[in-house]
């Protein structure tokens, strides 16, 4: 067998070996959410957290949470706060239907959303939820842009002690306080100077990735890179962060 024959065939082998987890897609936005879920288990995705946001967004998640090996946390985000906030109350019952739904969110404040959803609701609305993981002791998933300050503080008031910050766009020294309380900073396939900087200052049971697929990541299977992009700036192996970080996402939802 020549040189380059092994090589692919070693390439093969790690890939087969490794299993890899989203820690946040929009798998019911894909055109064909099946085959999009079996083409990322295909390549080594072992399993994948589809976040909710609208009403809409959660039943759907809800619905192909049955299918393996989808994970689904639900509730309404910072761009939904204006249209489907009464549906939180409903929440709930939707989280009770399934056993695979294993978290809210993603849930939160964003500054930067404007129009009818008003800072104020986004607050409101974030809160109940809030209420509502605290009652159901389950972990939350976090929309946070320009509002960290204001979100560390709900959390520290409803003693929220599982979180997981989607898309974390903080600072360094943010990403340090986070961690300390023991919650998770999700890596997107979006490099920056800041993120290269967290992603090195942290520890590795620290840090989820995440596509955000298909809004930012084109597929599942994208946490690959993501997952590579995470052991050059640590300097480990790829199965080593493939692992904590597999880890890391079951530990926080129990799965």
């Amino acid at each position: 067998m020549q040189h380059s024959q092994t090589l692919d065939v070693e390439k093969l082998e790690l890939a087969i070996k490794t299993e890899f987890t989203d820690a946040h897609c929009h798998i019911n936005l894909f055109k064909n959410p099946i085959a999009t879920i079996r083409e990322a288990r295909g390549k080594g995705v072992s399993a994948m957290i589809a976040a909710g946001g609208s009403w809409k967004d959660s039943v759907e998640v809800a619905a192909l949470s049955r299918e393996e090996p989808v994970f689904a946390v639900v509730g309404i985000g910072p761009d939904f706060v204006a249209s489907d906030s009464a549906f939180v109350s409903k929440l709930e019952e939707l989280i009770k239907s399934s056993r695979k739904i294993v978290g809210i969110g993603e849930i939160g404040i964003d500054v930067k959303v404007t129009g009818q959803n008003k800072r104020e609701q986004q607050e409101e609305t974030f809160s109940k939820q809030l209420h509502l993981a605290k009652s159901l002791e389950l972990p939350v998933v976090i929309h946070s842009r320009g509002a960290l300050k204001e979100i560390m503080e709900m959390l520290t008031e409803m003693q929220i002690r599982k979180a997981m910050f989607h898309f974390f766009e903080g600072d360094e020294k943010q990403a340090e306080e986070l961690a300390e309380r023991g919650y998770l900073i999700s890596i997107p396939p979006a490099e920056t100077s800041r993120r290269e900087k967290i992603i090195q200052k942290l520890s590795l049971d620290s840090l989820v990735a995440e596509t955000d697929s298909p809004i930012v990541g084109k597929t599942p299977a994208d946490v690959i890179e993501v997952c590579k992009t995470i052991a050059k700036l640590k300097g480990v192996s790829l199965e080593e962060v493939a692992e904590q970080t597999t880890e890391n996402i079951r530990n926080l939802f129990y799965i």
